[in-house]
């Protein structure tokens, strides 16, 4: 068994968006998504560096991704990918290694997740049109808050189209998701330069 067995690992990405931004001076859409064993307590200072390199007034968000991803699987796709590929810029391997992370077959966990942007009263009905779609057997993971509704995420898959065909526009399903954590605004210097 290697070091790595007990760990979990997930993708993370912080994101500043031009609709999140419109109007902000010197603005410019930036991200970043990397591979991280942290869970998003422990992320919270590489969250406020990279807050912390927009301009005045710039929201930032932050992202973290509903399935676990297997490490061994994005091992093996890198050390193929380093063979296949020896002119590789060693400056971008952390988005190598994201985009190996997002492959199908490097989910260690099919979670789903609906993103629901309805009408607050609603989510109590959305919630159990989920809980009766998904079957006796099934259970919701964990629901959170999102800036424009709610995430209501699966432990695993289902048969949908039923759900989202009553549910309509306010509802899409992101059979990969990434959960929102937070957003912040730089309103002054968070960090020294």
């Amino acid at each position: 068994m290697t070091k790595f067995a007990d760990k979990r690992y997930y993708l993370a990405m912080f994101v500043s968006r031009n609709k999140d931004n419109q109007g902000v001076v010197g603005f410019r859409q930036r991200s970043r998504t990397f591979l991280t064993s942290k869970n998003t307590g422990e992320l919270e200072l590489d969250f406020l560096e990279f807050c912390n390199r927009g301009v005045h007034g710039e929201n930032c968000r932050f992202y973290i991704s509903v399935n676990e991803r297997d490490h061994s699987v994005i091992y093996k796709g890198l050390q193929h990918y380093l063979i296949d590929n020896p002119g590789l810029d060693l400056t971008k391997m952390e988005n190598r290694v994201a985009s190996l992370a997002m492959k199908e077959n490097a989910h260690l966990t099919k979670r789903f997740m609906f993103d629901y942007d309805g009408s607050k009263k609603y989510i109590d009905l959305f919630i159990d049109d989920v809980t009766e779609s998904m079957g006796a057997d099934n259970v919701i993971f964990m629901i959170t808050e999102t800036p424009n509704g709610f995430a209501v995420i699966t432990e695993h898959g289902f048969d949908t189209r039923e759900l989202l065909k009553k549910w309509g526009d306010c509802v899409s399903l992101k059979r990969d998701g990434m959960q929102f954590v937070k957003m912040k605004k730089k309103l002054e210097v968070l960090l020294d330069d």
